[in-house]
Formats: C-alpha cells, sequence, structure tokens
C-alpha cells in the first residue's frame, strides 16, 4: 500500500480520470455475481452502469442520428471512465504502479477476488484447473477476442478492459422463433448474462464473448462501417 501511495505519477497519468473507490465497487458488484463454481448468485442484482437518461433515450423510437451520436459518445466515454476506475482498484491490490497489468498481477487479483470463496477448494488439482482459466482470460481480453492472435507485448490496458466491460453489455437478439438475430447493447451487467459470459471468457478459443469482445473493440474505437 506504501509503494502505491507513493510512487503513482505514471499510473494516475495512465488512467486519469479513473476514481479507485467506483473500481472497487464495481468490481465487489460484479464479483457477488457469481459462486466459486461461476453459479449465479441468486441474489445479485443488475449493475447500471449507463445513467437513467441514456437508458430512456436508448429505449426510444425513431432516434435521430444525433440522438445515436449521443448515445454512442456517452456510451463510450461512460466504458472508458469504468475501466479506468476498475484498473485503478486492481493496481492498488496487485501494486501495479502502470495501469497496464501483467498476466501474474491479474492472476493475482482473479485468485484473490474471483477464486477465494471457498478457500477450502484450493488445492493442487483445483489450482491447476482455475490457473488456466485465468489465462485463457487474459488471453482472450488483450487479444480483443482472438486469443490466436496474442499481441507482442502482453499487457492488459485501459483499452483492453474498456472492451472487457463493454463486452459485458452486448447481450444476444433472439428473433421471434428464439433463433440468434445478432447482438445488442445494453446498458446494464445483468446477472444470468455475466454468468454466460464468463464462462465463455474462462474458455480457450473462438467463441461468443470473444465475438462480443471484437463488436466491443470497434465499437469502441469507431471501426464499424
Amino acid at each position: 500500500m506504501d509503494n502505491f501511495s507513493g510512487n503513482k505519477t505514471t499510473l494516475l497519468n495512465e488512467l486519469s480520470g479513473g476514481n479507485v473507490e467506483f473500481g472497487e465497487a464495481f468490481a465487489m458488484f460484479i464479483n457477488d455475481m457469481v459462486d466459486q463454481d461461476g453459479y449465479q448468485n441468486p441474489y445479485a442484482k443488475t449493475y447500471f452502469i449507463m445513467s437513467p437518461s441514456w437508458l430512456k433515450l436508448a429505449n426510444q423510437d425513431n432516434k435521430t442520428k444525433e440522438d445515436n451520436d449521443k448515445l454512442n459518445e456517452e456510451f463510450c466515454e461512460t466504458i472508458r471512465d469504468t475501466a479506468k476506475s476498475y484498473l485503478l482498484f486492481i493496481a492498488r491490490e496487485t501494486g501495479n504502479l502502470t495501469g497496464k497489468l501483467d498476466f501474474t498481477q491479474y492472476e493475482k487479483f482473479m485468485m484473490k477476488y474471483r477464486f477465494n470463496k471457498d478457500a477450502s477448494r484450493l488445492q493442487p488439482e483445483y489450482l491447476a484447473e482455475v490457473k488456466t482459466k485465468i489465462r485463457n482470460a487474459f488471453n482472450k481480453i488483450i487479444s480483443h477476442g482472438e486469443d490466436d492472435k496474442l499481441p507482442e507485448v502482453k499487457l492488459l490496458d485501459k483499452e483492453c478492459m474498456a472492451d472487457f466491460i463493454a463486452a459485458l453489455m452486448i447481450s444476444v437478439n433472439l428473433n421471434k422463433n428464439d433463433e440468434f438475430d445478432g447482438f445488442k447493447i445494453e446498458g446494464s451487467i445483468v446477472p444470468r448474462e455475466y454468468v454466460v459470459n464468463e464462462h465463455f471468457l474462462f474458455e480457450a478459443g473462438d467463441n461468443m464473448f470473444g465475438a462480443k469482445l471484437r463488436i466491443a473493440h470497434k465499437m469502441l474505437n469507431n471501426q464499424f462501417e
């Protein structure tokens, strides 16, 4: 903690605009959505990231181009601020001073908050399984959903974290026959959907959450045609 407090100029410059208390609240909220084995906590509540005004406008019919531009601008700004705040909290907990996590730091955080809900389970065989899940998640996030194309510098930065948070807010659209009909952007993280997203996050290879990460990355970087 002293190290974090005494030498954090680089960290604060990298994550300017973030708020460590907000990041902690976000971390605790999503951590509460699942139990040790990844099943939904029946008492978990939906986490609303976007403002009530954003949600109201997003649910209106016949939106103008100006409306959509306003929604997109606020969405991207909110997601980026949330990502910086979340990283600030992780940095505080792991002693990171750059705002860019290596795998060891990400693993340390995940072991402390995600996989330490039942310490009696932390036996060698189970730990090996957990560490594989954490590695899969790290690779998927830093590669923006393309974990067969890992970057040369393997660090989880604010852009990667923004993709991750935005991806959590993308849900599957179904048609009247309950068939897949694309994705839609939500203003919240819903526990039952978080459970599914986390399951695919922890799996290696391309899957639904990898697709969500790619969509989120394009959306936040204005790469849609």
